[in-house]
C-alpha cells in the first residue's frame, strides 16, 4: 500500500497567490514522488478554469466555508503558499496550516516567512522558483505525517499569549 501525499493550495485563485506554480514544480519532482503525489486546491477565483485544464488529475475542493476547512488541512500533509511580491502580507493559511501539523513551504514573499522560517517543518524558497519550491516539497515528503509537530510552539501565537504580551509593561 502506497499512501498518497496531497500538496495543497488554500486560498483564492488568483495571480498574486501564484497557484500554478504547483504545477510547474509537481512537473520536475522525481517520478516516484510525482505518482504518489495529489494536488488539492481549495477555494476558487478567476484561475479555475486555467488550472484546472493543467491537471485533471488534480483536486478542485472549490470555495469551502471557514467552519469546515479544518478538514481539508488534516487531509493534507504539505501546504503550499506560493505568493509573488503583489501584497501577500502576512499568510494567515501557514498560520491554520501549522495548527493542523502540516509542514508548510512559503515563497519569500510571504510577510510569515520570515517568522516561520526556523521552523523544523516550514520552507522558504524565492517568489516563483518551481525547482527549489519541488526541491522543498521532497525533503519534507521524505517526513511521516506528525498532527503534533509544532503544538508547542504554537502556543506562542494563542489569544491569551497576545493577551499576555498586551499587558506586559
Amino acid at each position: 500500500f502506497r499512501r498518497v501525499l496531497f500538496r495543497s493550495f488554500f486560498g483564492k485563485l488568483t495571480p498574486k497567490k501564484n497557484p500554478g506554480l504547483l504545477f510547474d514544480a509537481h512537473a520536475v519532482l522525481a517520478e516516484k514522488l510525482r505518482s504518489r503525489t495529489q494536488l488539492m486546491f481549495v477555494g476558487s477565483g478567476e484561475l479555475d478554469n486555467e488550472l484546472r485544464s493543467r491537471g485533471p488529475n488534480s483536486i478542485f475542493a472549490g470555495f469551502i466555508n471557514q467552519r469546515a476547512l479544518s478538514d481539508y488541512y488534516l487531509a493534507a500533509d504539505i501546504v503550499v503558499l506560493p505568493s509573488r511580491r503583489m501584497g501577500e502580507t502576512w499568510g494567515l493559511v501557514v498560520n491554520e496550516a501549522l495548527q493542523a501539523g502540516c509542514a508548510a513551504v512559503v515563497s519569500d514573499a510571504a510577510g510569515c516567512s520570515e517568522e516561520f522560517k526556523s521552523w523544523e517543518r516550514v520552507r522558504i524558497f524565492p517568489d516563483g522558483d518551481a525547482p527549489r519550491l519541488a526541491a522543498h516539497i521532497t525533503d519534507l515528503s521524505a517526513l511521516d505525517r506528525d498532527f503534533d509537530w509544532c503544538r508547542s510552539r504554537l502556543a506562542e501565537y494563542s489569544i491569551e499569549a497576545a493577551a499576555r504580551a498586551l499587558l506586559a509593561p
